[in-house]
């Protein structure tokens, strides 16, 4: 799908915000209001979102099988910078739980070191047990229309030992970001430790899918990009 005018126009708008300087009270994804509240993690669909840990990365991700977990590439990046972690060296911990990654796949053509495409800035982790137990979420097969209600959830840097949300946005384009690629816009709220977290909508059975993989949060904003989830490969 390429960006038809007015998508257009709203991608630019994004890339303009996330491409500005930080002032010294700025924040990547939260603006002056905080929109996020918390959720109860044993509920779902909060109980299929758990921590992903990483040569010294915490960020989030989301079941999306038994024993599968989408999240950002960017989180599995090694102290040198210049490779992804062994599988060995991950791990995703979820309801009390933690089991130990065992394979990665990751989106290809992604430069670890800028962090880019974006497109690209996804992986999903294998892991040695399974934590499923019903609670996976389906990866939508199709883009999200724009106005789509979101919810973005994460264990964000800011709020420890909590799982907080944003629960009232919405995808502000589904389009091409330039060099970047098709990449779900949205206007959710998620800060440091977003990064891999889901964009939950529902579907049209009323079911609750990933419809993004959160990538990129503007500064001083409650705006980011997600890696839409139809792009991401079935495991």
């Amino acid at each position: 799908m390429i960006a038809r005018p007015r998508r257009a126009a709203w991608a630019a708008a994004l890339l303009s915000c996330m491409a500005l300087p930080a002032a010294a009270q700025e924040v990547p994804g939260l603006g002056a209001t905080d929109t996020r509240q918390v959720v109860p993690a044993s509920r779902a669909p909060w109980n299929a979102v758990g921590e992903v840990e990483a040569a010294g990365n915490r960020c989030t991700g989301v079941l999306t099988g038994a024993r599968v977990v989408a999240t950002a590439q960017h989180c599995l990046i090694d102290s040198s910078g210049r490779a992804l972690v062994r599988p060995n060296e991950a791990t995703f911990r979820l309801g009390g739980r933690t089991a130990r990654v065992v394979a990665i796949q990751a989106g290809r053509g992604f430069d670890l070191a800028t962090e880019q495409p974006w497109r690209s800035d996804w992986a999903l982790l294998t892991l040695d047990t399974p934590l499923g137990d019903g609670r996976a979420l389906r990866l939508a097969r199709e883009p999200p229309r724009e106005g789509t209600p979101l919810v973005l959830p994460g264990w964000q840097h800011d709020r420890p030992g909590e799982l907080v949300a944003d629960l009232r946005c919405r995808v502000l384009v589904m389009g091409t970001f330039g060099a970047q690629g098709m990449l779900v816009g949205h206007n959710c709220a998620g800060t440091m430790g977003s990064s891999g977290a889901p964009l939950i909508a529902r579907d049209d059975t009323g079911a609750f899918v990933v419809v993004g993989v959160q990538a990129k949060a503007a500064l001083g904003r409650s705006l980011g990009v997600a890696v839409p989830g139809f792009t991401i490969p079935l495991r």
